[in-house]
């Protein structure tokens, strides 16, 4: 029997058994244009590769997918593929901090093995669709997201070319093995192994030109610690502190998660001193300016609780933006 032949039909068997929770044996065989006793085949080829499949004897048999106790290979048509990397790519540039790698991961997964018609369709969509995020910060390439996830998740040497934090700064040829990458703020970081100079580094992924795989395995020792974001997070504050806050929004929780949980974090339960609902949002950047661009996202009365900072800087466009509108 042609094997070629033979692994098409198998993916088109589970594409229909995927399609319907049961299909009749006499029907699903004529789909396939094959006999009864090849369909039976095709069934046993699947169940090796982990699929649960089912069968029904007598007059009204048939075969139907059911839960198993792995996650086999899945097979999706172009529309579900397309549509499933849509909500990939929204979660890897909105999602929580605990899901962005993962979606991101997977959406690298998924357009690697994509036909070029439909990756070009995927990557229209992304290009197409706004996020809303609360963010000021220029956003990132997520072809580049994608190599660089693919290097971390294969300890695969990059070439890449880097720029430095001047504007006019020429792009630098690094070789780098990459470790993690770790959003904090509104910025992805890249946490790699500089083979050059044998130190670990901490790269603004917004600052990376361009990245090409090598097809060198890496060599980048464990991360101290142990904890790649714990150990990004310490670098950066090294460099340059945080400016914190915590901001006092005049709405219930569930009401502001509701409207801002998509594209903002970091929101607990809290009352007024009046003992009215509120919520507590926590925000952090280097740059106290990106706070304050973050509040202009509120539609409820708000309040500055813990930084000094923040206020003063409030205060002080308050009397320009009032300004602006006479």
């Amino acid at each position: 029997m042609d094997t070629t032949s033979a692994t098409s039909r198998a993916l088109r068997l589970l594409e229909l058994l995927q399609a319907r929770r049961f299909w009749p044996g006499e029907e699903l065989a004529q789909r396939l244009e094959v006999t009864g006793r090849t369909l039976r085949r095709d069934v046993e080829r699947l169940r090796e590769l982990g699929y649960c499949v089912q069968a029904r004897r007598g007059r009204d048999g048939g075969y139907g997918l059911a839960t198993g106790g792995e996650l086999p290979p899945l097979v999706f048509t172009p529309e579900e593929a397309a549509a499933i990397a849509a909500a990939l790519s929204s979660a890897a540039a909105s999602g929580a901090a605990g899901t962005r790698h993962l979606a991101l991961v997977a959406l690298a997964k998924l357009e690697q093995v994509m036909p070029s018609a439909l990756r070009r369709r995927v990557r229209a969509i992304r290009s197409s669709v706004s996020l809303g995020a609360v963010s000021t910060e220029p956003e990132i390439d997520t072809e580049l997201l994608a190599v660089l996830a693919l290097a971390c998740r294969d300890h695969e040497r990059l070439r890449i070319r880097y720029t430095g934090s001047s504007a006019t700064a020429t792009p630098r040829l690094r070789r780098i093995d990459p470790v993690r990458l770790v959003p904090r703020g509104a910025r992805w970081y890249l946490l790699c192994w500089d083979t050059e100079r044998a130190d670990w580094r901490t790269l603004r992924v917004d600052r990376i030109v361009a990245a090409e795989p090598t097809g060198l395995g890496g060599s980048a020792p464990a991360v101290p610690g142990g904890d790649a974001a714990a150990f990004v997070g310490e670098r950066l504050a090294a460099v340059r502190p945080e400016v914190t806050a915590t901001i006092r929004i005049h709405a219930p929780l569930a009401e502001v998660e509701g409207r801002l949980g998509r594209h903002a974090r970091h929101f607990t339960a809290s009352t007024t001193a009046d003992g009215a609902l509120a919520t507590d949002w926590w925000i952090a950047d280097v740059r106290v300016e990106v706070l304050a661009a973050a509040l202009i996202w509120l539609t409820w009365p708000f309040e500055v609780l813990d930084s000094p900072e923040l206020s003063a800087l409030l205060r002080d466009r308050a009397d320009r933006f009032l300004a602006a509108t006479r």
